[in-house]
């Protein structure tokens, strides 16, 4: 299936994914009242003016910024709306079962007053980088992987709040095994007993757990403990500020910028293999 086009409907995008299986991906006049949103709400901090002002300007057929922001809800609808059926088609195609690894790491973690920009982005490549390497060098297979960086606000029993990142891959070409061996935090880091640093589940529907791998919004982990004596969370939307802090992080980032690939890459907007 050819990926949409800016030339293309507005909603033609939701008419392909819906073919794969996302029947509920976001329409043009949602994402503009949440761009519309979060512009007012930019507007209560200390945001350059002149950015608030060009994302105000955005629109689904036109981009009001020289360089489009990770922030912009536009922006935002458009890269997802061609990845996802591009890495649908190319992971399929590729020999394997397909496999949804979601990673953490301690060193992924900033204080609460710091912001999620204290969290490295590089550093976090870097990790998922090494990680498939190892698998390459212990294995001799070549993993292709598509996902991207996201963070949560996390808050403690004792109410400690703290931006957390976490990387979500819909992965082809390793085995659970192999993944947990490569992708492990492993030793060297001390974890509480109800840490998850690594999951790996299986993959029912491509498009749709891209979807999940790639999306924008983030949301706060309440702990909490539950009746059985163990640690659990709540999962709830920001809150007002924090979403402002969050929204102000995005658009400090380059469109795509939070995007991991691992044996492939973005050629001309187009995802293609790098296995030949």
């Amino acid at each position: 299936m050819p990926p949409v086009l800016s030339t293309d409907p507005p909603d033609a995008a939701r008419a392909q994914l819906a073919a794969l299986g996302l029947d509920n991906f976001e329409n043009a006049a949602d994402v503009a009242r949440r761009q519309h949103a979060m512009v007012r709400a930019l507007g209560r901090t200390e945001v350059p003016p002149g950015l608030i002002r060009r994302l105000g300007q955005c629109t689904p057929e036109a981009c009001g910024l020289r360089r489009c922001r990770d922030g912009c809800h536009h922006g935002q609808r458009g890269l997802r709306a061609n990845l996802i059926p591009q890495a649908d088609s190319l992971l399929r195609a590729q020999p394997g079962q397909l496999l949804a690894p979601t990673l953490v790491h301690p060193r992924w973690e900033a204080p609460y007053a710091a912001g999620p920009g204290a969290i490295s982005i590089p550093a976090v490549k870097q990790h998922v980088k090494r990680g498939f390497m190892r698998l390459t060098a212990s294995t001799g297979k070549r993993p292709m992987a598509v996902g991207a960086f996201e963070v949560s606000l996390n808050r403690d029993l004792a109410g400690v709040k703290t931006w957390a990142g976490q990387v979500h891959l819909i992965v082809t070409g390793a085995t659970r095994d192999e993944l947990h061996a490569a992708l492990g935090v492993g030793d060297r880091y001390p974890l509480p007993p109800y840490a998850k640093p690594l999951v790996v589940e299986d993959v029912s529907n491509t498009a749709r757990q891209q979807a999940y791998a790639l999306k924008r919004y983030a949301e706060q982990r309440i702990a909490y403990l539950g009746k059985n004596g163990r640690q659990a969370r709540n999962h709830l939307p920001l809150d007002g500020c924090d979403q402002r802090t969050f929204d102000r992080w995005l658009c400090g980032l380059s469109l795509g910028e939070r995007v991991i690939l691992v044996g492939c890459k973005r050629l001309n907007g187009q995802l293609v293999s790098l296995m030949s």
